[in-house]
């Protein structure tokens, strides 16, 4: 015969084991929510890419005081490369001429800086796009290789890093840095180097180099370009 009194015993540590079954699993499923939602309001940390290493060209396909245009580290951003004819201590190839910039202006983000060669290789009948350029801006330095901002005639020295020579641009321009393997004799843009373009999202001429390469977050990278020559 059995014991009614047991019997209620075992019931009411059945329940009790179920409640607490029920409540670790309610606590468990609290933990799991209040993390979703911490993370669902916690900001997304980006990581930062590496400088995406390209090849730019051969040094048989480039001409002296010739300028050409591609695009790096994105698609969005455009660069210049030229050959200078003068051995620069930044310039890479054979000569240690070859520099590249990006032709964002730090003044007002005009993105369509121009290249002017030194005074004997200014032929405007030859060189079309000088017919831009007011006589006076190519008599201010006869003999150095420029770039010229036509939007506020802010002028660059190429062959000292980018400087700022005359005009309202608030720091020198942003470098692309260059690699020249000897052997082949190919040229790759591998990263850029402060001062930071005056691109959105970017504190303008930051010598920062982490904060140099917020130019890439959220962008798809480069993985070719090519070299268009400009005339």
């Amino acid at each position: 015969m059995s014991d009614p009194e047991h019997g209620e015993k075992e019931v009411s540590t059945d329940r009790r084991t179920i409640l607490k079954l029920i409540t670790s699993l309610s606590f468990i499923l609290g933990i799991g929510g209040v993390a979703s939602l911490i993370k669902s309001i916690s900001p997304v940390v980006l990581e930062i890419p590496e400088w995406p290493r390209v090849k730019l060209a051969n040094i048989s396909q480039i001409k002296p005081n010739t300028w050409y245009l591609f695009s790096y580290p994105t698609k969005d951003i455009p660069c210049l490369l030229v050959k200078t004819g003068k051995s620069l201590p930044s310039g890479v190839g054979p000569d240690k001429d070859i520099v590249a910039y990006v032709m964002i202006c730090q003044h007002a983000r005009y993105y369509g800086t121009i290249y002017i060669p030194p005074k004997e290789k200014r032929n405007p009948e030859e060189l079309t796009y000088l017919k831009t350029v007011p006589p006076n801006i190519l008599e201010l330095y006869p003999d150095k290789n420029l770039l010229y901002c036509p939007a506020h005639a802010g002028i660059y020295d190429l062959e000292k890093d980018g400087e700022v020579l005359a005009g309202p641009p608030f720091c020198s321009l942003c470098k692309v840095s260059l690699e020249y393997e000897e052997a082949s004799g190919d040229i790759y843009a591998v990263g850029l180097a402060p001062p930071a373009p005056a691109v959105p999202g970017v504190t303008q001429c930051s010598s920062d180099p982490n904060e140099l390469k917020r130019i890439m977050l959220g962008k798809k990278l480069v993985s070719e370009t090519l070299l268009e020559e400009k005339i």
